[in-house]
Order: structure tokens, then C-alpha cells, then sequence
């Protein structure tokens, strides 16, 4: 029965990969001919192509970035932005991305102040944005081999002056891995959790509570960043830069 039930794993394997392969292929295909049509200037149909890899479930910095590009042609600011801030989630490294998020935030109406931050948060921030929650763990991994290089050379060295360079630089890549992990799980959760969003309807007052009912608070227009709080029925509690905080039905916004 054993035999029988690997044989089967084993037939199921060979016939789930050439599909896996032919999947990855269409994407690509999808891919190419999205490049295509953006070049030719045939927008709609680069977005319908584009389009058909995301609701496939793929996603990749790369994709987001044209289709924020696509977007911006078809002057759909809104959603360009949107997928330039996705974009940005997956590679926060990447200057052309953040570049062209701030082009198209341009044509947002809502100039909002944001509340300075200090030099420590703004360093920090800057640090954490180097890599994506994927580089965060390679580097990871390459401190963790330097370090066990380091109490390799502590543990084996007979002379004094290397084991206390062992030593030392071994402390400081424990540092440096607590660090990196540190970013990499930090990086990963901001790159799963929809905790921000962008309005998409062209006017939108935010409420004092979540009903319509509410105290007019402010208003806010198409593009406009917001990060979400709270969540309550049909409503979402907002938060803006500049930190004034109401209620906005999650209909006008689209999370990511």
C-alpha cells in the first residue's frame, strides 16, 4: 500500500509541475505583451493584460510599477498612485518607483502637512527602507554565516589578537542580525497587512463618527493617502498626515 500511495504521490507531482510551468508561462507571456502594448501606446489593453496577472494571485514590485505607470498615462491618478504605493510596499528601496509616486501625487488636490518627524525616526525609517522584507532576510543569513565565521575563528584561533578579533566583530554582527531580522519582520508585516489606503471618490467628507449623521469634519479628495485605524461595519476611522483623525466608508477607498 506504501508503494502504491508513492507511486501516486509521485505521478501527481510529475502532473501538477508541467501545469505549474505552463502557468508561469502564461504570466510571463501576459507579462511581455502588456510591455508591448504599453510601448504602443495602447494603454487598455496593457492594463487588461497586467490586470489578468494580479487576479491570478502573482504579484511583484515590477508589475505594480507598470501598472501605476498605466494607470498615470490614462491620467487614472488615483489608482496609479495606489499601485505605485503597492509597488513601493515591495521594493521601498526602489527610486524610480518612489519618484513616480511623487509625480502623480502632484495631481492630487490635498496637499497635506505631514507632521515632522525626528532625525532619529527619519534615520530609522531611511534604514528600514533600504531592502524589501526579502533583502532584510538575505542579509540575515549572510550576517549569520559571518558570525559563525567569527566564533569559528574565537573558538580555533591559538593566537590571542584573533580571538578577540573573533569576539569582537562577532558581537557586532549580533547586532547587526538582531537588526536585520528586526527590519525583515517588520518589513514583512507592513507588506501583508492593508493598514493604509487611497480615496478613489472624487470629494469625500470624513465624519466625527461613523455614520452619516456625523459632524462634518474635513474634506478630503481622489488620492489622498489615509491610513486606517479602525474598522466598523461600513466605515473605516482615518488618519491623515498631518494627524487629524475621522470617519470615512470604506467604499471610497481602496486598502492596500
Amino acid at each position: 500500500m506504501k508503494r502504491i500511495a508513492i507511486i501516486g504521490l509521485i505521478v501527481a507531482l510529475c502532473g501538477v509541475v508541467p501545469c505549474l510551468a505552463q502557468s508561469s508561462e502564461s504570466y510571463e507571456n501576459w507579462l511581455v505583451e502588456g510591455n508591448a502594448a504599453y510601448n504602443e501606446g495602447n494603454y487598455d489593453q496593457a492594463l487588461t493584460l497586467y490586470s489578468q496577472i494580479e487576479e491570478a494571485g502573482m504579484e511583484s514590485a515590477a508589475l505594480y510599477f507598470n501598472m501605476g505607470n498605466t494607470y498615470y498615462k490614462t491620467k487614472a491618478f488615483p489608482m496609479a498612485i495606489l499601485y505605485y504605493e503597492k509597488a513601493l510596499k515591495l521594493d521601498p528601496g526602489n527610486e524610480d518607483i518612489r519618484v513616480n509616486l511623487e509625480i502623480a501625487n502632484m495631481a492630487v488636490v490635498d496637499k497635506i502637512n505631514i507632521i515632522p518627524q525626528s532625525f532619529l525616526a527619519r534615520w530609522w525609517n531611511s534604514l528600514r527602507s533600504s531592502f524589501s522584507a526579502d533583502g532584510w532576510a538575505w542579509v540575515s543569513v549572510t550576517v549569520f554565516g559571518m558570525l559563525l565565521l567569527c566564533l569559528f575563528i574565537f573558538l580555533m584561533s591559538r593566537r590571542t589578537g584573533l580571538r578577540k578579533v573573533g569576539f569582537f566583530v562577532g558581537l557586532l554582527m549580533v547586532v547587526c542580525l538582531a537588526f536585520s531580522v528586526l527590519f525583515a519582520i517588520d518589513q514583512y508585516r507592513d507588506m501583508k497587512h492593508q493598514d493604509e489606503a487611497i480615496v478613489m471618490s472624487p470629494t469625500v467628507t470624513v465624519k466625527s463618527a461613523p455614520s452619516e449623521n456625523g459632524v462634518n469634519l474635513f474634506v478630503l479628495h481622489e488620492g489622498a493617502k489615509v491610513r486606517i485605524m479602525d474598522s466598523m461595519m461600513d466605515w473605516n476611522k482615518i488618519k491623515i498626515a498631518d494627524g487629524s483623525l475621522g470617519y470615512l466608508p470604506a467604499s471610497d477607498m481602496v486598502a492596500f
